[in-house]
């Protein structure tokens, strides 16, 4: 016990050290490339100062305020943003919501093993995972809570109060307000730990172990209530199939669980190329050896609460339950499970030492290389972000995607900064009846993002034709200068760069 207590503060220093290492490219750059940052920002812009524009109140309106998830990002950033710049206090909220992730699952793994140890600093080399590249952070955020709240449970669960179950009840819907997801992770956690403990005790078929298992199922009672009936809708909850015949659809099925089973250490991992095909191969390699000269070994309850979640990854569709990538997005946090219940075997030679060197030298690598890739891109979207205040103030601007796997130079929502510095109308905005935010379209003009936008993927983009009639600037992303030329033309061109051209229609 003495030499835990002794190790914690430099394992805390270590965290804190390598932590701000991975934050570096998020405030080395201006324009961070992460896919939703700019949409997430601009209807935040709009929920802020939505009562003192004029030209933002003729397209954009709020809906009365629901109970309901995704609400953290909402209620936090605005709050940030009245002591310092909007931009700063959605990158302070993205940091808030990794720092909760890495810290709930050491905090997991601590409540599983009874220990700090070094491996633990290894939930560190997530922290540029998929999807936060992506710019899910409402899902992360409640994905950190749900893992502090898990680790609580593990310590407390053997407490039965009134206020034991109160407290964990109230845990949840504080999650559940933050992304519906981030408690499904919970849920699969609780009931995989308890099913582990069950089975411990010699089988999970009496009546004993079943109501054990069971109890403590009765937290979630609220948040379901909740859901069923005060919130606001949150999506389509029917799980959406995959297109085809029934042998057809099965086969797309499994090509696609077999992809992201492939995929899965890039998505825990890193969202760009060298750190997929380095890193993500570097960690597989390295567990695989280390689990085969018993150097490495996990703890038994998290087999059951990681068994669980990736049997939950494959059987959950692509697409529903008021979320896309329902199965994918939970890939990072299998990740993050299974790494904190890493423990030293029995014929282990490795010294803490090279352990702590590894993972920091690793850690060091990944920011670097996304450092070095946000720097080229935050080039592009300053480009773009001057070419779009020469539109004129209340424009309307639909931007379409063309192919973004050849040139993925920025976010295909770069155009969101014209809401921004010219209060336009915008297309492809995270705006209801589209996605379930309080900030909605007004009603003439929800019909008109409708047109220009392309939701369903493989579809193709809306023509050209059709959309001149309708708005004064079309930004289009993506494919080469050529497929971009053959896309509009004859169009009057703004601006144009390696991965976009900002179009007139009026001319």
């Amino acid at each position: 016990m003495q030499a835990q207590a002794s190790a914690a503060p430099q394992f805390i220093a270590w965290f804190l050290a390598l932590f701000a290492m991975t934050q570096v490219p998020l405030y080395w750059v201006q324009y961070p490339d992460i896919t939703d940052f700019p949409n997430h920002l601009a209807r935040l812009h709009v929920l802020m100062h939505l009562p003192e524009s004029e030209t933002l109140q003729r397209y954009y309106a709020l809906r009365p305020f629901q109970m309901g998830t995704n609400l953290a990002m909402d209620v936090l950033v605005p709050a940030l943003a009245r002591w310092m710049d909007a931009l700063l206090a959605l990158k302070l909220f993205a940091s808030l919501a990794m720092l909760l992730v890495t810290t709930g699952t050491v905090a997991l793994g601590r409540a599983v093993t009874g220990r700090f140890n070094y491996l633990l600093l290894g939930v560190l080399l997530f922290a540029h995972n998929a999807m936060f590249q992506l710019g899910l952070f409402n899902y992360l955020f409640g994905l950190g809570l749900a893992l502090w709240l898990l680790s609580a449970w593990i310590i407390a669960r053997s407490r039965t109060g009134f206020w034991h179950w109160i407290a964990f009840a109230g845990g949840c819907v504080l999650i559940y307000f933050c992304h519906l997801s981030a408690l499904g992770v919970y849920a699969v956690g609780v009931l995989g730990y308890e099913l582990g403990c069950a089975h411990g005790r010699g089988g999970i078929i009496s009546r004993s172990t079943l109501h054990a298992v069971l109890l403590p199922l009765i937290q979630f009672a609220p948040a379901a209530v909740l859901h069923l009936l005060v919130s606001n809708s949150t999506g389509s909850y029917v799980p959406v199939s995959f297109t085809g015949s029934g042998l057809q659809a099965a086969l797309v099925w499994l090509v696609h669980k077999a992809t992201i089973l492939a995929l899965s250490p890039s998505i825990c991992v890193s969202g760009y190329m060298l750190g997929q095909a380095v890193f993500g191969f570097f960690l597989v390699f390295a567990l695989y050896a280390g689990f085969r000269e018993r150097a490495l070994k996990l703890a038994i309850p998290v087999r059951w609460m990681a068994g669980l979640l990736a049997a939950a990854i494959v059987v959950l569709p692509h697409a529903g339950f008021g979320s896309n990538m329902v199965d994918i997005r939970l890939i990072p946090a299998l990740g993050l499970m299974l790494w904190c219940g890493l423990e030293i075997g029995e014929r282990s030679t490795l010294r803490p030492k090279v352990v702590l060197g590894g993972i920091a030298v690793v850690v060091m690598l990944i920011s670097l290389e996304t450092t070095r890739e946000w720097v080229v891109r935050d080039k592009e979207y300053r480009r773009i972000r001057s070419a779009l205040t020469q539109i004129p103030e209340g424009s309307t601007l639909a931007t379409v995607v063309l192919d973004d796997a050849k040139t993925p130079f920025v976010s295909p929502h770069a155009g969101a900064w014209s809401v921004i510095d010219r209060s336009a109308l915008l297309s492809n905005f995270f705006l209801w009846p589209f996605q379930p935010f309080r900030v909605a379209y007004q009603e003439p003009y929800a019909a008109l993002a409708t047109q220009a936008r392309t939701d369903a993927p493989g579809a193709p983009p809306p023509a050209y034709a059709s959309l001149r009639q309708d708005y004064d600037y079309v930004l289009v992303f993506g494919g080469d200068e050529a497929s971009r030329l053959r896309y509009s033309p004859g169009a009057s061109t703004v601006f144009s760069s390696p991965s976009a051209r900002l179009l007139r229609t009026g001319d």
